[in-house]
């Protein structure tokens, strides 16, 4: 990880929802992550599944790491507002990790406003520099 980067960790909530069904909005969200200016964007496995079988890691399915410059943290963001808006059940919870230091934020676009997430991207891009 260069100098001037950080990493940002984005975990994917669905309620009631199915290891596979998680898994599979994870993929879509760390494919659109992609396409953002970032360093890498990874998917968090603490165990691979045994051979032949379909296991999932519960403690880290739905979770992504991704590595971004300061200046990506801003279209981040807007990212998961677009992705989470077209996926209304789908409450999307990041933790940011600069450091030693961690701030953790559930965004939920019918309870967080814009001046809200302006606000957020504002504090996030400062830690990260």
């Amino acid at each position: 990880m260069s100098e001037n980067t950080s990493t940002v960790f984005v975990e994917v909530l669905v309620d009631d929802g199915s290891p596979a069904e998680v898994d599979d909005l994870t993929r879509e969200l760390a494919r659109e992550l992609n396409e953002l200016s970032v360093e890498d964007v990874a998917q968090i496995s603490e165990r691979s599944a045994p051979v032949g079988t379909k296991a999932f890691d519960m403690a880290a399915i739905g979770q992504l790491a991704v590595t971004l410059a300061p200046s990506v943290v801003g279209p981040l963001f807007e990212l998961l507002k677009s992705w989470v808006e077209r996926k209304p059940s789908t409450p999307v919870k990041v933790r940011v990790k600069v450091g030693r230091r961690t701030a953790e934020i559930e965004y939920d676009p019918t309870r967080t406003s814009a001046k809200d997430l302006e606000a957020l991207i504002k504090t996030l891009n400062k830690s990260v520099k």
